[in-house]
This record gives C-alpha cells, structure tokens and sequence, in this order.
C-alpha cells in the first residue's frame, strides 16, 4: 500500500509518490499532472471533478464551485443544485479524484496522504484539510506547509543546512516564507503573502 503526497491547490491539485528514490508525479485520467480544483452537480446529483467541472464554469455557473480552498475552516456553504456543501467537503471530491488516479496509476490501494497547505493555515483550516481527507475515505497521516515541502526537498537534494527563502507562485495565492532547514527539522522563521 502507498503514501502520496497531495498539493491542494486553490487553482489546481496534483498527487505525487516517493519511490525508486524519487519523487515522481502522478497523472490524472486524462494523462495530465494537474486536476482543476473544481467541483459541479449536474442535474442527476452526480458530483463531476477537475477538466470536465471547470468546462461547467461557463455552462453551469450555478452548480459549479472553484476557489473554495480559500473558505476552509469557514461555515461559508457553497450551493450546488439542489445541494450545499463546506469548503472541506469540495476538497473531498477533489481529494478522492487524485486518489483514485493513484490507485489506478500505481496498481495498489492508497493507504495514506500528506497533504500540503499554505504556511499561513491556522488550525481550522489545517482541521478542515485534514476532514477533507477523511471524507475522500483517506487517512491523512500528516498537513506539512508548503514551504517546508519546499525546503525540505531542496535539503534532502544537498544535503547541507540552508535558510531558504520560499517564493509560492500558486493559481490563488501567492507567499514568501523565510524557512531555516536542519537535521531535517524545518522552521519556519517568516511568513507573508496574499
């Protein structure tokens, strides 16, 4: 059974495993790395994810939700149809879409995530993160911020102890951190961002 990594992103997600000494990116479906954060309701209740529910923005605005990352750790509930769902029960669908990617990529069960968040994330929103997991059937043995990810790939690549400044160029948000990586501990001595 696998570990994945999962980059929970406000724009676009992508899972991603460690083997074979290295770190190697898992495609979605449709043969591409990245999975449009995006959920939409058709009609029949069937909940659709990714390229096909970004297609429904322009056809069906009002059964289709992007960006919701930004409300997790809210009570902000998002309308769908007939249904209206959390933040971290959006994430959920787009959690549990990569997930089954794995599954199908690497042709075993997916025993475990970490899942990545911005620096920034106070404790309900890393609570709301980790309950997204949950509800996409998902154990999610660990949140690591995104700039710690950074860092520490960069680390296990040199091997030296370094103090990193992060820049996270992402689809919804952008942050600098200021990371002192050691020993393979990682602190966090800065951050800001919007």
């Amino acid at each position: 059974m696998a570990v994945i990594g999962i980059d929970l992103g406000t724009t676009n997600s992508l899972g991603a495993v460690y083997r074979n000494g290295r770190v190697e990116l898992i495609p979605n479906r449709f043969g591409s790395f990245l999975t449009p954060s995006v959920v939409s309701v058709t009609e029949d209740g069937d909940v659709l994810v990714g390229e096909i529910a970004k297609e429904r923005l322009i056809t069906h605005p009002e059964s289709t939700a992007a960006s919701f990352k930004k409300d997790m750790g809210l009570d902000r509930k998002w309308t769908l149809g007939k249904k209206s769902f959390l933040p971290e029960e959006l994430s959920s669908f787009v959690v549990r879409s990569i997930v089954e990617d794995a599954k199908e990529y690497l042709g075993e069960e997916i025993e475990e995530a970490v899942i990545s968040v911005p620096a920034y994330f106070h404790d309900r929103q890393r609570v709301a993160t980790k309950r997204a997991g949950a509800l996409a059937g998902i154990c999610v043995n660990r949140i690591i911020n995104e700039p710690s990810a950074a860092a520490m790939a960069s680390y296990f690549d040199t091997s030296r102890e370094q103090v990193f400044l992060i820049f996270d160029f992402g689809g919804g948000t952008l942050d600098v951190s200021i990371v002192d990586c050691f020993d393979t501990m990682v602190e966090i001595l800065s951050v800001s961002g919007d």
